[in-house]
């Protein structure tokens, strides 16, 4: 709200910028938001003073403006504000409402855990930044579709299958399916080291699924899947994560296949001497990828072509966007490259968030090792350690919701610590850091939400009517800070970054708790600026949430 007046303010006086270039000055004294003109004076070879003062004479502040002076000083542009303006502006837009999207479709596909072993932490990268973009798009206007596509017909299924038939002997999971299953994948690369023949027999196994349909192997390799998939399941459930759609790769093989054949008749991809379909993708500066094997079973770019296909053209999407790591950045040009030249022309809606790795203390994981994090794990931990923390601040607090606030502590450490990071950066797993309740952390956020909520539970009415005349710094810092969260709630959604939204909220919390350090709430005895500072509370309050709501974290109400 209040970057944006400045930019057009300057905009009008020939000055085009970014919200980026917005500043806050170190003194107040010089103003509340200022503009540094030394990139423009530079470029246009002028004394950035001279610039500041050229630039500040061309602009006239308008009758109802947030602006209520501007002032050159040292190369700066400084703004001062009429706080009374930006207070009245503030309440008028609350809540803040987009209709961006004006209910176009959008897919969000992400998560895609391989149905073999449990969700490791690397897949909670790919989890909550799905869901969060989720929400992000839902609250701009968006028909949101969650869907998760499951690679139940590849190689290490087949492996998972073989190691059960020979190891498990027709048993049935004893513990969460998911982490029992896990054991005899481990198991069957442990053998392999030994006896290479395994790996085409699984091979074997897989031809018998696809292609022969063996009635036998099609119920057991169903019902693998189907285990893995309530491991899965309990494990979404515990992170308040929810899909709409499962796609399966089984499913989309037949017709991955037929778009394969479109692609022969139409000579983009060609039939190698191994007998192998590939797609000849070297005209257009990629490297050519295979689309079938030799012995006529698919791929995954053979299931994902028919998927992509039916996802258009069964909800008639306006976009897609997948979330999914950087190590398939080559894949998705490839797979986006098929389709147009086959003549989609949805496919330029395609898009491929992606993001770099989680790694594990010793380096990258590995699941079929039996070197790897799981979520699980984590999360169990997550929660002891919060419960802890929640009885040594709560005494008496119930044992339910010890467990409960634990819960949703323990859950907001994870995300936050997940999605604060800015995607196109390697995450070091560490869990100290995860562990963390100080500083730039979920809880820390969470508690500045509870601590708004137990003011205004404590104050026992609603802030009744206020004029101000003056305002605090403290007063001010929080007022410039809330009325920048649909500038930056809409940075986020443009550059598709969910990090942006824990700056800023983790910002807004830190100038709030210095807000109701120095400035008495329920304390204050004028009723006039009490009922005043109750409303910031209340604003700060609803803010944080929003923040969190589009982070997937719950509020915590005590903590």
């Amino acid at each position: 709200m209040l970057k944006k007046e400045i930019l057009k303010t300057l905009e009008k006086a020939g000055i085009v910028t970014n919200i980026e270039k917005i500043e806050t000055p170190k003194n107040p004294e010089f103003g509340d938001l200022a503009f540094a003109c030394f990139e423009i004076a530079k470029e246009k070879k002028v004394n950035p003073i001279k610039m500041a003062e050229s630039i500040t004479q061309k602009i006239t502040i308008e009758k109802n403006s947030i602006i209520k002076k501007i002032l050159p000083k040292s190369g700066f542009i400084n703004f001062f504000i009429d706080y009374k303006k930006l207070l009245e502006k503030l309440l008028k837009q609350n809540p803040i409402k987009f209709d961006i999207g004006k209910q176009k479709k959008i897919m969000i596909e992400y998560s895609q855990p391989n149905p073999v072993h449990p969700m490791h932490i690397g897949h909670s990268r790919t989890t909550f930044l799905g869901d969060t973009i989720s929400r992000i798009f839902e609250f701009f206007g968006f028909k949101t579709i969650r869907a998760n596509y499951i690679n139940d017909v590849g190689l290490q299924v087949a492996k998972l299958v073989f190691a059960y038939q020979n190891w498990a002997k027709n048993k049935v999971p004893e513990t969460k399916p998911d982490l029992w299953l896990w054991e005899y994948y481990v198991k069957f690369h442990d053998e392999a080291e030994k006896n290479p023949e395994l790996d085409e027999k699984a091979r074997e196994l897989l031809r018998k699924y696809e292609l022969k349909k063996d009635p036998a192997t099609v119920k057991l390799w169903n019902q693998i899947v189907d285990w893995c998939l309530d491991g899965f399941e309990e494990t979404y459930e515990n992170l308040g994560i929810d899909f709409d759609l499962y796609f399966f790769e089984s499913n989309f093989r037949s017709l991955g296949k037929k778009i394969v054949e479109q692609t022969i008749k139409k000579n983009i991809s060609f039939v190698s001497k191994e007998d192998t379909v590939v797609a000849d993708l070297d005209k257009y500066g990629l490297p050519s990828i295979p689309l079938v094997r030799s012995d006529g079973t698919g791929l995954y770019i053979t299931s994902d072509l028919g998927l992509t296909v039916h996802k258009f053209e069964r909800y008639h999407l306006d976009s897609s966007i997948w979330v999914v790591s950087s190590e398939q950045n080559l894949y998705f040009k490839q797979l986006f490259k098929i389709l147009q030249t086959l003549g989609y022309d949805w496919v330029k809606n395609c898009i491929h968030f992606s993001y770099e790795l989680v790694k594990g203390p010793e380096g990258k994981m590995s699941s079929r090792e039996g070197r790897a994090i799981m979520l699980d794990e984590v999360l169990k931990k997550l929660i002891d350690q919060a419960s802890l923390e929640v009885k040594k601040r709560n005494l008496k607090m119930p044992v339910e919701e010890i467990k409960e606030t634990a819960r949703k502590i323990a859950i907001g450490a994870l995300k936050y610590a997940i999605l604060k990071i800015e995607p196109h950066q390697q995450i070091q797993f560490d869990w100290k850091r995860m562990l963390s309740f100080d500083g730039d952390t979920g809880p820390y956020i969470q508690y500045g939400y509870s601590r708004g909520n137990s003011i205004l539970k404590l104050s026992k009415s609603r802030p009744g009517e206020f004029e101000v005349s003056e305002f605090a710094q403290e007063e001010k810092d929080l007022l410039k800070k809330l009325s920048e969260e649909d500038e930056e709630l809409i940075h986020s959604f443009h550059d598709l970054r969910p990090h942006y939204i824990c700056k800023y909220v983790y910002d807004l919390v830190t100038v709030f708790n210095r807000f109701y350090e120095k400035m008495p709430v329920l304390k204050e005895q004028d009723q006039n600026k009490k009922n005043f500072r109750l409303v910031l509370v209340e604003a700060a309050k609803n803010t944080i949430k929003d923040c969190l709501n589009l982070l997937g974290i719950e509020e915590v109400d005590r903590m």
